[in-house]
């Protein structure tokens, strides 16, 4: 088989939780050699990630409070390119592990930062989590009906989408690296990507200096042609109907030419009429037969999948972006493929998540320890 475009890429993650694993599995998806960190057993009560975030990686439980933990831990940051951590800010640099430190052991290093909030500022050592990111970012704020509260959105953005972007981070450092022979330090904050994910509604603040509500704007439901619309079996069909063309399409097709040179209602009784009329338009038929009459015609319909149908999905399947666990290997199950689709160097899922632990042997023989001591000492690093 050809060789992944990131072969020769070695990464030590230590980050358990939030985007690390994210990232991770998607430079492991290209080839990068991902040693995963982990700390000794505690009877079962460890956090592990599902097995499709752990996927093209490998794992090693380290004792880092112990001397020999140390000393591995010292060899395995000699040899690798990045060094991705995920500890409150400043507890790397208690634990020996910041920047600064790694740099001794390997100048061109690359040490990246993975936090919520930033490793500097007012709310650096807040407790929080996903929601909480959302929320300072403004993405709540933005999500439900006009007349109701802020909602919670169904999954877990500034993770999902920090590990797509610190994916990113990781190549420009490492890219950079290539061209300078300088290793750099990259402070992550999940809520930078959330603020850059927001940057449209953040900058209509700053042109009109209003903050925009939900259910006023286009992309939240102001207008009939942008919006979700329940049919007669209780499933529904979003309409991204933006462009003239495609609304004048779609409302010859569902019997409303009337509103075809009024996409952008000048009154609020006008919008909302032509809302409450495209609401019993689409009671009247179940959600496949829409899609049967309007989804390749033009108009920027689609269904509104359930989970259980995006994997499923005749689409998704035929592109590769759902793998069946028969396209991978024995032992694999259906998920998600790769994130990237490229012509020469594609992705590929070479093995299955690892057990924790599992490559600590092996990872400690690449390491140059003596075959004979290798087991006594990997007893010595993984135990409490």
């Amino acid at each position: 088989m050809a060789n992944l475009p990131l072969d020769g890429l070695r990464i030590l993650d230590l980050a358990r939780l939030g985007p690390g694993p994210h990232a991770s599995q998607i430079l492991g998806d290209f080839g990068a050699d991902i040693v995963k960190v982990e700390p000794p057993s505690r009877g079962g009560r460890e956090l592990t990630m599902p097995d499709v975030l752990r996927r093209n990686t490998r794992s090693m439980r380290l004792n880092l409070k112990k001397e020999e933990g140390r000393e591995v831990f010292e060899k395995l940051v000699a040899q690798v390119d990045v060094v991705v951590e995920g500890f409150r800010p400043g507890v790397a640099k208690k634990l020996g592990m910041d920047y600064d430190s790694l740099c001794k052991i390997k100048p061109d290093i690359i040490c990246v930062s993975l936090s919520g909030l930033g490793q500097e500022g007012p709310y650096a050592l807040m407790a929080a989590h996903d929601l909480n990111y959302q929320s300072l970012a403004g993405v709540p704020h933005m999500t439900g009906d006009r007349d109701g509260p802020p909602k919670i959105p169904g999954n877990a953005i500034a993770d999902d989408a920090g590990g797509i972007s610190a994916a990113l981070a990781i190549m420009i450092a490492v890219y950079h690296r290539q061209r300078t022979g300088e290793g750099q330090y990259v402070d992550f904050a999940m809520v930078d990507t959330l603020l850059n994910m927001m940057l449209l509604q953040l900058n209509e603040v700053q042109e009109t200096g209003v903050s925009p509500q939900r259910g006023e704007t286009t992309l939240s439901g102001k207008y009939a042609f942008y919006n979700i619309y329940e049919c007669a079996d209780g499933r529904s069909v979003s309409l991204g109907t933006f462009e003239p063309w495609f609304w004048e399409r779609l409302c010859e097709l569902i019997g409303v030419p009337e509103f075809a040179d009024r996409q952008y209602p000048d009154s609020e009784e006008e919008r909302e009429a032509q809302k409450a009329r495209l609401r019993e338009i689409f009671l009247g038929k179940p959600r496949d037969e829409w899609v049967a009459l309007l989804m390749l015609e033009d108009t920027c319909v689609s269904p509104v999948l359930s989970l259980d149908e995006v994997m499923a999905n005749d689409h998704h399947r035929s592109r590769g972006a759902i793998l069946s666990g028969s396209e991978i290997g024995r032992g694999f199950i259906d998920q998600v493929g790769m994130i990237y689709k490229f012509s020469k160097t594609p992705g590929r899922i070479r093995r299955a998540a690892p057990e924790t632990g599992a490559d600590t042997e092996t990872i400690l023989r690449e390491l140059g320890y003596a075959p004979e001591g290798i087991a006594a000492l990997a007893r010595a690093v993984t135990t409490l």
